[in-house]
Order: C-alpha cells, then structure tokens, then sequence
C-alpha cells in the first residue's frame, strides 16, 4: 500500500512551488493598479505606484503566511 503520507508530502511540495508565482502576480497586479491610479489622479511622484506595490508585497505575504500555517495545521 502507498504511505498516505508520501502523498501529502508532493502535494506540499506542489502548493510551495506555487507560491513565489502567486506572490508575483498579486505585486504586479497592485503594481499595475498603482501606475493606473497615477496616470488617472495626475500624481506627480507615482506616490500611488509605490504605495500599492508596497500594499502588494505585504499582501503577498499575508497570503503566503496564512497558507504555510494552513499547511502546518493539517500535521
């Protein structure tokens, strides 16, 4: 019989392969939303670009923290 175990580990493995693409995507989307934001309020300094990047990175990190506890939590 196959070690159930064995099986939850590749899929582990699967989610962290996954997450450095998530955590890319969701900074370049608030990375976008932030120069849109630019151009629409005639921002001089792209104040709005770095701010939502900034947004962005820390909500990938949330994101990717709560999915590691998630993970751990199944043990």
């Amino acid at each position: 019989m196959d070690n159930p175990k064995k099986g939850n580990q590749k899929n582990k493995w699967l989610v962290f392969a996954s997450m450095p693409f998530q955590m890319g995507v969701t900074i370049y989307v608030f990375y976008r939303l932030g120069l849109w934001m630019d151009g629409y309020f005639d921002i001089q300094g792209e104040w709005w670009m770095k701010g939502m990047t900034i947004l962005g990175v820390m909500a990938s990190l949330f994101q990717f923290i709560k999915q590691v506890n998630y993970i751990n939590k199944d043990e």
